[in-house]
């Protein structure tokens, strides 16, 4: 039986047919590539994330210490008041009891003259101290177990390792030179980022390696 075209039935049929078929397979091509280009997408935030955190870290690492003026504040002994494997308090004097006042050789402990940055192990993310405030830098359950730490040097470069979760105590921590920083970030159906910093403390890049032959 032929159509009015000329076609038989069953040629309009196969034609039909092939058509559905690229059709569907036009379809499923489409599908892949946004998924592709969404999972891109999030990897490049990831990317980013580990980006922006570390660089926040390196700024406030080379800034740490900074005194301008004589005062109580020692900043080259208490630039880096606090190391640790997972968290870290930078110290500097950038004004006075308020922003509005200079800097005064002293430290406002609740001001961003205070600033550190530490591991939540149980909620899988990294977070900001600025005085006494907390402030998130990664999404909950994005940073794995380990996949925060710092790392210390000396002036020769040898690292500085703290205690099994300890501080540095006050006389390792007037030996660092530079902090190194790592951070692991993971997110589901995208894998993982890993990205590292190293920044070398400014009010102390005058140390110099101390060998005994």
């Amino acid at each position: 039986m032929r159509a009015a075209n000329g076609w038989t039935v069953f040629e309009m049929l196969a034609a039909m047919t092939c058509s559905l078929l690229i059709l569907a397979a036009l379809g499923g091509f489409a599908r892949a590539q946004t998924r592709f280009l969404d999972r891109e997408s999030r990897r490049l935030e990831l990317r980013e994330t580990c980006r922006r955190v570390l660089d926040m870290i390196a700024r406030e690492v080379r800034g740490a210490g900074y005194c301008p003026v004589p005062g109580t504040f020692d900043g080259s002994a208490d630039g880096l008041a606090v190391a640790a494997r997972d968290h870290i308090e930078l110290r500097s004097d950038l004004h006075g009891a308020s922003a509005s006042d200079p800097p005064d050789g002293i430290l406002d402990a609740d001001s961003d003259e205070r600033i550190g940055f530490v591991l939540n192990s149980s909620r899988g993310s990294v977070s900001q101290t600025v005085g006494r405030q907390t402030l998130p830098l990664t999404l909950d359950f994005m940073v794995p177990a380990g996949g925060f730490e710092f790392r210390y040097f000396d002036a020769c470069e040898t690292e500085v390792v703290p205690a099994d979760g300890a501080s540095l105590t006050a006389e390792e921590r007037a030996r660092v030179r530079s902090v190194g920083a790592r951070l692991d970030v993971t997110q589901r159906d995208v894998g993982g980022v890993s990205a590292e910093v190293f920044s070398t403390l400014r009010n102390r890049e005058t140390l110099r390696c101390e060998t005994t032959g």
